[in-house]
């Protein structure tokens, strides 16, 4: 996709493309030891000062992993990872999808999901109250950071936390849409007034939160 047919419209499409791979077609595989699947994952979209889509998208600078234009760390240009890394940070798990030619950061974080444990063949319930009859689902993405904090995310060991993408023949029903929890527009209109971070009451309602609207399946 060239850069100047990038907005909004085609960015929710990316996102509804790439919710359904990572809601239906795979799992994170800790080791051997357990499964996580995803229930519901939010997006983050944030272009910086130098990317050319700067006039189109609307900056994001909630994301965690993005070069700082002021604060105690003004200079501060981080590298961009690699396509489908797994970013841990304070607020749970992202998995990213960064480019470094058009200079954006982008990110799914795992807001909802289940961890299936391979040696019982059964879901583990983290928390006291779930639906009867399905899958135990977590809310809570900061227990998930704290689940796989205990596996390393090191570069030597990163085989043990890993993607698996395998497709299912599980119907992939159409994704329920929201905004994501706990995110407020900032004020100005202008990149650089936006970038001060001067967070407003007003919610941010772009629908980039996706969850599965059926059960998971494990096979």
């Amino acid at each position: 996709m060239d850069v100047d047919e990038f907005n909004d419209t085609n960015l929710m499409n990316k996102f509804e493309d790439i919710a359904m791979t990572i809601l239906y077609d795979g799992y994170i595989q800790v080791r051997n030891d357990y499964r996580i699947y995803i229930k519901t994952v939010e997006f983050y979209f944030h272009p910086e000062e130098d990317s050319p889509l700067r006039n189109t998208i609307d900056p994001d600078p909630i994301v965690y992993h993005r070069d700082y234009r002021k604060g105690i760390f003004p200079s501060r240009k981080l590298p961009y990872f690699p396509l489908m890394t797994l970013h841990a940070h304070v607020s749970g798990l992202d998995i990213t999808f960064e480019n470094e030619k058009r200079k954006y950061r982008a990110s799914a974080l795992i807001r909802a999901y289940a961890i299936y444990d391979m040696s019982t063949k059964s879901f583990i319930k983290t928390k006291k109250k779930y639906k009867e009859g399905e899958a135990p689902y977590d809310d809570r993405s900061t227990y998930l950071y704290d689940f796989i904090n205990g596996f390393s995310l090191i570069e030597e060991n990163k085989d043990n936390i890993m993607w698996i993408d395998k497709a299912t023949d599980v119907p992939h029903n159409v994704l329920k849409l929201s905004s994501r929890e706990n995110v407020y527009k900032y004020k100005g209109t202008r990149y650089e007034e936006i970038m001060e971070m001067k967070k407003t009451k007003e919610k941010d309602n772009r629908q980039w939160s996706f969850t599965r609207t059926n059960d998971i399946c494990v096979k």
